[in-house]
């Protein structure tokens, strides 16, 4: 009877120091790297971080409210540094292992580019893959 209690006293106690929420590198650290499922949420993170660096892009100079609207929207989220969730800007970043202060600044400074009349470098669509060597094709 007092190894029951001193097991249920333990769990009692294990559960006190288990935080209420992970961030998203505990999340990641906890799991194993090649985990599929692990895999197939750092790619839709990937995809979300593409997906608004592609409409501050492509969206940068629109002259119509629903393509300024993806613009705004797309430069908001990069901004808030308050948003928290796995998928808030600088979870995303933690996650990829992306320094979230430099993407900003690279994009403030491909901001000042553009305002300034410098060619800007759109990004490319590239197709996810594993690479066989350092110039190889991806593979499918």
């Amino acid at each position: 009877m007092a190894a029951n209690m001193s097991q249920i006293e333990e769990s009692a106690l294990a559960q006190l120091l288990v935080p209420d929420a992970l961030m998203p590198s505990q999340y990641f650290e906890r799991g194993q790297r090649d985990d599929p499922a692990t895999a197939a949420v750092k790619r839709l993170m990937l995809a979300v971080l593409e997906d608004a660096l592609r409409c501050l892009q492509t969206y940068a100079d629109a002259r119509t409210p629903v393509r300024r609207r993806m613009f705004f929207e797309a430069q908001t989220w990069i901004a808030d540094r308050t948003g928290c969730g796995p998928f808030a800007f600088e979870a995303i970043c933690e996650a990829l292992g992306i320094e979230h202060r430099r993407l900003r600044d690279g994009i403030r400074q491909w901001r000042l580019q553009l305002s300034n009349g410098m060619s800007s470098h759109r990004l490319r669509r590239r197709s996810i893959g594993r690479r066989v060597g350092p110039n190889s094709s991806p593979i499918r």
